[in-house]
């Protein structure tokens, strides 16, 4: 009777707790899109500071993914590899990766002599994938398309999308998304050795705090330019041994001022006194 009484009151509180309601003080879950603008409103989003390079172009010319998602990934691209990464043809382009319907031969083709690649959308719905797997196997395309022509090769590591994989099924089952840090130095020198530099990429809010962002384009940015911009800068900061404009050099830390000392660095008597208590000498 015991037992049972205790298996009852088990069931019950989980019971409960399934069906419970969030009370009305509970926040609500965003979605990344709400999180993303929430981050916006914030930073005004990313620019980069202009350099002189060419970029990688990113071409998807019958819209087989939505900008919205093509947009993540570049802006992941851009992030992990501090590399300029744009949509669409570009000029200037160093590295072209093409998003097509070709032959269905094969899912990824690389053309390391011309700095190309291409991803046959036909070949990845060989088996007629959901959208959003289908969505997740040209994501791992892209990064492995770049990451070959860029000459960053293999890695061995079990889920990096860089391991070597043989049949759709193999590339499903690999939950990285984009390169390992492993391959990422072999990246950037393929990328230097095609006049791809790296670029810094800041905040809307640090670039006009820095001086060099461009004319703000939408209503967010306004405000964060306005803001910024009626914000008194912060009195510099002098280092130590740093003399600042118009002032002296500070102090060496638990020494006096260099006033203090005679000519042979010795503390003055008067000075010893006041600093050494009780000593008159």
């Amino acid at each position: 009777m015991k037992r049972t009484l205790v298996v009852f009151i088990a069931l019950f509180t989980v019971t409960y707790q399934v069906g419970a309601r969030p009370t009305a003080g509970a926040l609500p879950r965003l979605t990344p899109e709400q999180r993303e603008m929430r981050k916006y409103r914030h930073f005004g989003g990313y620019v980069i500071q202009s350099v002189e390079t060419k970029v990688i172009s990113i071409v998807d010319g019958e819209g087989f993914l939505d900008g919205g998602t093509l947009g993540r990934i570049v802006t992941e691209m851009q992030a992990l590899l501090s590399l300029p990464v744009c949509v669409g043809v570009s000029e200037g382009t160093g590295v072209t990766i093409t998003i097509c319907a070709g032959d269905g031969a094969t899912t990824l083709a690389v053309f390391p002599e011309n700095a190309r690649a291409r991803i046959d959308i036909k070949a990845l719905s060989a088996d007629n994938p959901t959208k959003e797997t289908l969505e997740i196997r040209v994501h791992k395309e892209l990064w492995r398309g770049l990451v070959y022509v860029l000459g960053g090769g293999n890695t061995y590591h079990p889920q990096c999308v860089m391991k070597q994989i043989s049949s759709l099924g193999e590339l499903d089952t690999l939950r990285a998304k984009t390169a390992c840090p492993d391959v990422f130095a072999r990246i950037l020198e393929g990328a230097a050795s095609l006049g791809i530099r790296p670029v810094r990429r800041v905040t809307y809010r640090q670039a006009v705090r820095e001086g060099w962002a461009p004319a703000p384009t939408n209503d967010v940015q306004r405000a964060i330019w306005d803001e910024v911009k009626k914000t008194p800068p912060a009195p510099p900061r002098g280092g130590r041994g740093q003399v600042e404009e118009g002032g002296a050099a500070e102090p060496r830390e638990g020494r006096p001022p260099p006033s203090y000392e005679d000519g042979a660095g010795r503390l003055k008597k008067e000075v010893l006194q006041g600093h050494v208590k009780g000593d008159s000498r």
